[in-house]
């Protein structure tokens, strides 16, 4: 395809945070390459806040997760009509509906009715990172590939939001230590609260200053965590968007946490991780960069990619010992 930016274009957007995330790159490379045109960013509610604050130039338009493509199509174009290009990000049939009826020319990968609802398919390259999937439709807009290495300027009055909410949890300085124990999409990519609990008593042990870090909707796991340390735990984050959670872990010095949306957040503001890996695969959506810890049990069965355990057990996470978590974050502190 020949390049048509600079162009009015319509950029649809990953559901899920950690997508989100791993797609900033691509959506930097989108927004720059259509300067001088008009650029819509199509999101889900709670990404709204941190997309207009990442990229102001680009106008942000807000669908509920449940709303049809008709709808999230009729809400796009509304005032202005159908955009001349349209990028959906996502995989999932229901986006490509909605971009074919946003746009002329759609763009998108190839799977989950690609072939049939968008004007141009292509590829997505599974060996590679996620980070990777949108470089075939930036090279067919004359656009350069992604670069990993891009991390996004966080205003600083984010930054100082997440300051003031660790701050009301009875965070009392700068430089905790978080452990983010949810993660949205299964419970087989989830680590044991008891054993989070166990690696915030230790460390708590050590003189560290520990930050139970969760999101709206999890505070029950939050508890947990907390229950299962047996000392006191301050819990910050229930009440923030992607935005604010995005500036709380930016006042952190290392997060411990599932393969999830946190962790891919702390990535992308330079926090570093210790990720904890079972059924997923490190290779295709581990944490960008070399300042992060990947932990993993070496089985015959990992990563399986299962949102259900096959064998029954969850042994690749579930038997994780703390003890290597714990050497983990204190290597990462001494990198200082």
């Amino acid at each position: 395809m020949q390049s048509v930016l600079p162009t009015r274009l319509v950029i649809d957007l990953p559901n899920w945070v950690g997508d989100q995330v791993m797609a900033l790159p691509a959506i930097q490379r989108l927004v720059d390459g259509n300067a001088g045109g008009e650029t819509t960013l199509h999101a889900r509610p709670p990404g709204r806040r941190l997309f207009e604050a990442l990229f102001p130039s680009a106008a942000v338009v807000a669908s509920p997760p449940k709303a049809s493509p008709i709808a999230s199509a009729r809400r796009l174009c509304r005032g202005s009509g159908r955009f001349d290009v349209g990028i959906t990000l996502r995989h999932a049939s229901r986006a490509k509906i909605c971009l074919r009826l946003s746009a002329r020319r759609s763009l998108g990968s190839d799977g989950d009715g690609g072939r049939l609802l968008l004007t141009e398919r292509y590829p997505v390259d599974r060996s590679r990172h996620q980070v990777f999937d949108a470089d075939p439709i930036l090279e067919g807009l004359g656009l350069s590939s992604v670069d990993p290495r891009w991390r996004p300027a966080l205003p600083l009055a984010l930054v100082e939001e997440g300051a003031r909410v660790l701050r009301q949890a009875g965070v009392a300085w700068e430089g905790a230590v978080g452990v983010a124990p949810s993660c949205a999409r299964g419970e087989t990519k989830r680590w044991p609260a008891a054993s989070y609990g166990e690696l915030a008593r230790r460390m708590r042990a050590r003189g560290l200053e520990v930050v139970v870090v969760i999101g709206p909707g999890e505070e029950e796991v939050g508890r947990q965590v907390a229950a299962a340390a047996g000392v006191p735990l301050p819990i910050a984050g229930a009440a923030s968007d992607v935005a604010g959670l995005a500036g709380v872990l930016a006042r952190l010095s290392v997060l411990v946490c599932n393969d999830s949306g946190p962790m891919h957040l702390a990535a992308a503001v330079g926090i570093r991780a210790v990720a904890l890996f079972g059924p997923t695969d490190p290779r295709r959506t581990g944490p960008l960069g070399d300042r992060h810890l990947v932990l993993s049990r070496d089985l015959d069965c990992a990563p399986c990619r299962a949102g259900c355990c096959p064998v029954g057990s969850a042994l690749c996470l579930r038997e994780l010992p703390v003890d290597r978590a714990e050497r983990a974050v204190f290597q990462l502190l001494d990198r200082g």
